[in-house]
């Protein structure tokens, strides 16, 4: 194994200055193979290894003990006050707390995980009690750049949206999914209808969405809707797969417009706006003059050639305002992958509260992922802002 012959190798980069904590200068004098003396000019090239290593104790444990005096003008004892940036009355400190909740939240750890790295590599004993605290104090934390960006997204341009199944103490239940470029907000409901969009959004939404063919999105009814176009091939691919020859036929026809249609949306950075409409529209002619013309035997193909002409007008507004729209809703599915992942390792949630845990830190992680912040960093931002009146982060901020 190894990299193939006369391929280039890759060589690390250094971490720069400030990432460096300590640099110890190595300097022989003495020949290591005859033990003559070494001439003491430097030469010119130097090596340099960079090691990253943790300390012998990766947690420091604090005692503060706070002393009281009377006060014989006041009539009490007065106690001396803890330094800034210590939390009274708990045990975890900022930065710990931060990362009890990122274990918890990107690499979904159960408590009783979060124990057991507590005593094996922290050399720390704890309850799982108490890690169930640290995790709804880090929630509470992250309330106000949760509800910021949901009262965000009714003025949000465009809105990639998606959905799927979860599970709270084995009931049926969803993840939903609104996101753009800059920012990515889960809520857990129990319905999947359109009230939910309605919910969420407002009664009618001013602007576009992009999504799949669920009857809901159907139903909330946008103005400005474009259906993803991937979803709709895995269908036309079905037809396929289908016994009938005709059937065959038709599948493998509409494919081939659609082909055409993604040849000339993958070339759009080599032509204008303007050119790449006009070549759109034209395949866009061709293809619904075929669906007019064309007899399809009854059952799957009628039932396509209905969604085709009832969704018309939602299939190709990428090609009017491609800044706007994509053909597909390939952001909103990238995104909902963490989410997958954490149902797949925790199998849900179990309680109310639960589903608001996973709401906000799934928001957090989504939004800082998408906007390349440390989403560690805004936890720990976040957790000072709640106990020090700091200002509180925002997930919404750069992506203005």
């Amino acid at each position: 194994m190894g990299g193939q012959p006369k391929h280039p190798g890759v060589k690390r980069e250094l971490l720069p200055p400030e990432k460096v904590d300590e640099v110890v200068e190595l300097e022989e004098f003495v020949c290591p193979t005859c033990g003559g003396e070494l001439d003491p000019q430097r030469h010119e090239e130097m090596f340099v290894q960079q090691t990253i290593e943790l300390p012998e104790s990766p947690v420091q444990v604090t005692e503060y003990r706070q002393y009281g005096h009377w006060c014989e003008h006041c009539q009490r004892v007065h106690y001396a006050p803890l330094p800034a940036g210590v939390i009274e009355g708990q045990l975890c400190g900022p930065r710990l707390q931060s990362l009890v909740a990122y274990l918890k939240g990107k690499l979904g750890a159960s408590y009783s995980e979060l124990k057991d790295f507590f005593q094996d590599v922290l050399d720390i004993e704890v309850s799982r009690g108490l890690l169930c605290r640290v995790v709804r104090r880090v929630n509470d934390a992250l309330a106000k750049p949760y509800e910021e960006v949901q009262k965000s997204l009714p003025q949000e341009r465009g809105l990639n949206v998606d959905e799927t199944g979860w599970k709270d103490s084995g009931r049926r239940y969803w993840v939903w999914l609104f996101c753009t470029q800059w920012i990515a907000f889960f809520t857990v409901r129990a319905s999947r209808g359109s009230e939910v969009l309605k919910q969420v959004l407002g009664d009618t939404f001013e602007g576009a969405i992009t999504s799949d063919f669920y009857s809901a999105y159907v139903k909330f009814a946008n103005a400005k809707q474009q259906f993803c176009l991937a979803h709709l091939i895995r269908d036309i691919k079905f037809l396929i797969t289908l016994p009938d020859p005709a059937t065959q036929q038709f599948g493998k026809q509409l494919l081939d417009y659609f082909r055409v249609v993604f040849r000339h949306w993958h070339a759009r950075d080599d032509a204008d706006p303007e050119l790449l409409r006009k070549r759109i529209k034209r395949v866009e002619r061709k293809l619904f003059k075929f669906l007019l013309t064309a007899q399809p035997p009854p059952g799957a193909v009628t039932t396509m050639k209905k969604r085709l002409v009832r969704c018309w007008p939602a299939l190709f507004r990428f090609a009017e305002d491609p800044d706007l729209y994509e053909p597909t809703n390939n952001r909103a599915e990238q995104t909902m992958r963490q989410v997958v992942r954490i149902r797949r390792q925790t199998q849900g949630t179990r309680s109310e509260w639960g589903q608001q845990w996973c709401s906000r830190i799934m928001t957090v992680l989504g939004t800082c992922r998408k906007q390349h912040r440390s989403s560690w960093q805004f936890i720990y931002d976040a957790v000072l802002a709640q106990n020090f009146k700091a200002p509180m982060p925002s997930l919404i901020r750069q992506a203005r």
